[in-house]
């Protein structure tokens, strides 16, 4: 049996000292607009598990259970680390990291350590250890830096340039992603023109003491850094039974194909362009609004 669980404290902490002016602004921007709209959020909830319960999707978390006749999941695509399954993955006698374990260089200082990855975290964490640490960077294919002169309003433009070509029917200029993969922030731009960043091939494997190659050069490492990504966080819709092969949900537009009183938003483009950004979950979010309004009005 479904049932309402006591209310629970919504008042927003402290946000943390230290935080940058856009985080800020993010911030001070999505609490003011709950605020302004009386959006009756509750957190802190974590959802264990979404089942069908007859006519309603049954909602399981950690502070009781909700009935609901629709459901939208938005747990984004930054929760769950992803590391690939690489040969000798488990042999490796180190210390091996995601992305959301690296502190700072003064941990790891006067180790070998490969950083995996060719984005902006292997990049910018590869930057980080290059006076500290014996670095190898390793990637999947060359580099792509940004132009020196892109910073975060150029990119907001770009993905808004893309956002109204979308929108209007025209060609997708294929956003940021066009430009490059690493925005040449100041230490991944000074250790790149010292010559100190610089991108080894992919290895094959995994060995107790470090890396190897196809051609069997090897490397000592004590530490593996993988900035290799992250994952939909999607376990809690498991019960569904709607996950393929590739682990994504099917959906037309924002409504999961195999369950139409669920909605995916924010995931990416298979939700929706952009729409794991703000600029871009404006059109998606509208979309699920409006088809859940109509099967609340037809049921």
């Amino acid at each position: 049996m479904c049932h309402r669980p006591p209310p629970l404290d919504t008042t927003v902490k402290q946000r943390r000292k230290g935080v940058s002016a856009m985080k800020r602004h993010v911030v001070d921007y999505l609490t003011d607009y709950e605020k302004r709209y009386e959006l009756p959020v509750v957190r802190p909830v974590r959802v264990e598990a979404v089942h069908r319960d007859g006519g309603h999707l049954r909602v399981e978390t950690d502070a009781g259970v909700w009935c609901a006749r629709a459901v939208i999941s938005a747990t984004g695509a930054w929760w769950r680390p992803f590391i690939p399954a690489v040969p000798g993955r488990t042999e490796f006698a180190g210390v091996q990291l995601h992305t959301v374990g690296y502190r700072r260089p003064a941990d790891l200082a006067g180790q070998k350590v490969v950083v995996v990855g060719g984005g902006n975290s292997g990049a910018q964490i590869a930057a980080d250890l290059v006076h500290a640490t014996d670095v190898v960077w390793a990637t999947r294919r060359s580099p792509r830096f940004l132009a020196d002169a892109i910073d975060g309003r150029a990119l907001f433009d770009h993905a808004t340039a893309r956002r109204r070509a979308l929108d209007e029917g025209r060609t997708d200029t294929g956003g940021v992603a066009s430009l490059g993969d690493i925005v040449a922030v100041p230490a991944v731009r000074e250790a790149r023109d010292a010559g100190l960043l610089k991108a080894q091939p992919m290895f094959h494997r995994l060995t107790a003491t470090g890396i190897e190659w196809d051609d069997g050069t090897h490397a000592e490492a004590d530490t593996i850094i993988w900035c290799t990504g992250f994952r939909p966080a999607l376990s809690h819709l498991a019960p569904l039974g709607l996950r393929g092969s590739r682990g994504r949900i099917s959906t037309t537009g924002t409504r999961a194909l195999g369950e139409p009183r669920l909605h995916l938003l924010g995931y990416g483009d298979w939700t929706g362009p952009a729409s794991a950004t703000l600029i871009g979950v404006g059109r998606p979010a509208r979309e699920a609004a409006a088809a859940i309004a109509e099967l609340l009005r037809l049921a």
